[in-house]
């Protein structure tokens, strides 16, 4: 009755819905509280039992509304301070993608009170689970996807990031949410309380045996790297009167690191169109060639029509290639349905919002004997996108301009999402952005290095490139799915 009471009647439940998805954001960077991520929707799993699939609807959707409103509020940022949006319609802007995105969970709570109306363990340690990692696999490809803030990123610290390179952060999360499950049901059911109890340590213990397996192996010797922080304002980066300024400050503070093996700009580090930009980069290549380096850059590059812009990294000096950007942002790179949209974003100051994808399946770059396999921004975030069978991938590289969101956690979460692409795929990642956070993450998803956010600097280290295939690597999704899929088609079963 105790429990009704607290979680389950009325508005209280409701209330306990809201709260636990603001608990949830401190789970994640920066606050790094992962324990929170067990004890968040070990709450909403507790304040959905005894009510019909409407009301955990109302309440899946109040903990979203709790959880994205306070992890993904630096959205209005981008779009008020940076895009120049009215107040007005950058927060109608902001709290549509948030009551947009509050759909997930109140759809995980319906879907888990109508097929699994009675409360009972296959319901809690089969059903919850599994649907809410489904759900957050829909939410990597769902209205062209947003894979934040997944339960599994807020475990890098923890020792079920072992599961990691055997089933990606999907295994992850799905760990993480047994184990809210089985802390709710040692309430439940105290009379078995030792089995949940020893449920609960075997999941931990064999998720922190697991991280110690580095499932690759080091290729060759170290090799010296330099990822060079510009800290460009967001606000000036594009003006025209700031290109030759800003190309000057990048040149300045690479000059001291030719004795790199690689040097790496972040994100259109170059504010102009590769074509416009051809004699700069044709003197940067010369000197980078003197000095037997490779300089690895984003920059924009013109489509041959003249119809839009892919957003690039190429490479000069020593080697020579380019990466064009496959996932692009909605509404800062290009406009999904641009032609009913228009007059709204037209409102809306955002530089080089006419982007084209690139090819889904890129070339790599090669110095020396690494492959580096690269990501743009927001592409790191995605699990599947950034998955390379390859055995020869050595290092994976992210640039980033992250100085769309001001002193926000963006930076931080974005960080943490390249940290679980190191520890599923045992790589280390290069992170290179504009304002920061510059890091280089080991392949257990630590960071060895970085530079402050704020502050423009050069981050020049050691870095193992590293060859192997994890798990996840060489069988991609389909050992979660068909895991999911057998947990739901097990607690059906024992439901009838």
């Amino acid at each position: 009755m105790h429990w009704n009471k607290l979680f389950n009647i009325g508005k209280r439940g409701d209330i306990v819905a809201l709260v636990s998805g603001v608990i949830l954001t401190l789970a994640f960077a920066p606050y790094h509280i992962f324990i929170l991520a067990i004890i968040a929707p070990a709450l909403l799993l507790a304040s959905w039992l005894h009510v019909n699939p409407g009301r955990a609807f109302r309440r899946g959707y109040l903990f979203g509304v709790g959880f994205f409103s306070t992890s993904v509020y630096w959205v209005y940022i981008s779009i008020h301070t940076y895009g120049e949006a009215p107040v007005a319609l950058s927060l109608v802007i902001t709290l549509g993608f948030i009551l947009l995105l509050a759909l997930f969970p109140a759809l995980t709570g319906y879907w888990l009170n109508r097929f699994f109306p009675n409360n009972n363990d296959s319901k809690r340690l089969l059903a919850f689970p599994a649907i809410w990692v489904l759900v957050e696999w829909m939410r990597s490809w769902a209205f062209t996807g947003f894979p934040w803030g997944f339960v599994g990123y807020s475990q890098i610290s923890s020792p079920l990031k072992g599961y990691a390179p055997i089933l990606s952060v999907y295994g992850v999360s799905l760990a993480a949410l047994i184990s809210s499950a089985l802390l709710v049901s040692l309430f439940v059911e105290r009379k078995n309380w030792r089995s949940f109890a020893l449920g609960l340590f075997a999941i931990w213990a064999i998720g922190g045996a697991l991280s110690y397996i580095p499932w690759t192996k080091p290729q060759d010797g170290p090799i010296q790297v330099s990822l060079v922080q510009g800290n460009i304002p967001q606000q000036l980066k594009w003006h025209a009167d700031q290109i030759q300024p800003t190309l000057d400050h990048y040149v300045a503070l690479t000059q001291d690191h030719f004795d790199s093996q690689i040097i790496i700009w972040p994100e259109a580090a170059i504010p102009i169109a590769l074509q416009d930009a051809k004699e700069f980069v044709n003197v940067l290549d010369e000197v980078a060639v003197q000095h037997h380096t490779t300089i690895l850059t984003g920059i924009p590059v013109r489509v041959d029509n003249g119809n839009g812009y892919y957003n690039a990294v190429i490479a000069l000096g020593e080697n020579h290639g380019a990466y064009l950007k496959r996932q692009l942002v909605p509404f800062g790179e290009y406009t999904p349905m641009g032609r009913y949209l228009h007059p709204i974003l037209a409102k809306i100051n955002i530089p080089m919002a006419d982007m084209i994808s690139g090819p889904y399946r890129p070339t790599m770059f090669k110095v020396g004997n690494t492959q580096i396999s690269t990501e743009i921004c927001f592409e790191i975030a995605f699990p599947e996108l950034s998955l390379e069978r390859k055995k020869d991938m050595g290092i994976i590289l992210t640039v980033s301009n992250d100085a769309w969101f001001g002193h926000s956690s963006a930076q931080a979460q974005h960080l943490q999402t390249a940290q679980m692409r190191a520890i599923e795929m045992r790589r280390p990642v290069l992170f290179v952005a504009n304002n920061g956070i510059t890091a280089i993450i080991d392949p257990y998803g630590h960071i060895q290095s970085k530079i402050p956010p704020y502050q423009d600097g050069v981050l020049t280290d050691k870095v193992q490139a590293r060859i192997g295939l994890t798990p996840w690597q060489r069988y991609a999704t389909d050992p979660i799915l068909f895991l999911l899929i057998g947990m739901l088609f097990i607690g059906r079963l024992r439901k009838k």
